[in-house]
């Protein structure tokens, strides 16, 4: 009983974080019920113009984010992704995250509408999460 207190199963439904998680599987999210601390690399449950949308915490508040041939930098610093394929390679512009907002990407980069697209995602908008 406590357990669908503090979790959710969510079904996916869509490509874009294949190879993480693939069409037609589920994965049990934690709710957010009073507050989230963010990390990066969690995957994120959110709403966005009324759209359910799962994808994966790669900026936080405050950070400079970038991608530079498909390599994600933060802050100066090349990160590493070992959970995506590299088999699409683009450029994104440097911007600062703001205050209490998350850029979020989808794992298949190619094919995700993501952060890239609708700008960064506010926290308080989360509404469950998975942490490795």
């Amino acid at each position: 009983m406590l357990k669908n207190l503090f979790n959710q199963k969510i079904n996916i439904i869509e490509k874009s974080m294949e190879p993480s998680l693939l069409n037609g599987s589920s994965i049990t999210m934690r709710k957010i019920i009073f507050f989230y601390k963010p990390k990066r690399f969690d995957i994120v449950h959110f709403k966005n113009n009324k759209k359910n949308l799962i994808k994966r915490v790669v900026g936080l508040s405050n950070e400079t984010i970038q991608v530079k041939k498909g390599i994600l930098i933060i802050n100066g610093k090349r990160i590493s992704e070992n959970y995506i394929s590299r088999n699409h390679i683009f450029d994104f512009p440097e911007i600062v995250i703001g205050k209490g907002e998350l850029f979020v990407m989808g794992d298949s980069r190619k094919i995700s509408i993501d952060s890239r697209k609708f700008g960064p995602v506010k926290i308080k908008n989360i509404l469950s999460f998975y942490r490795f």
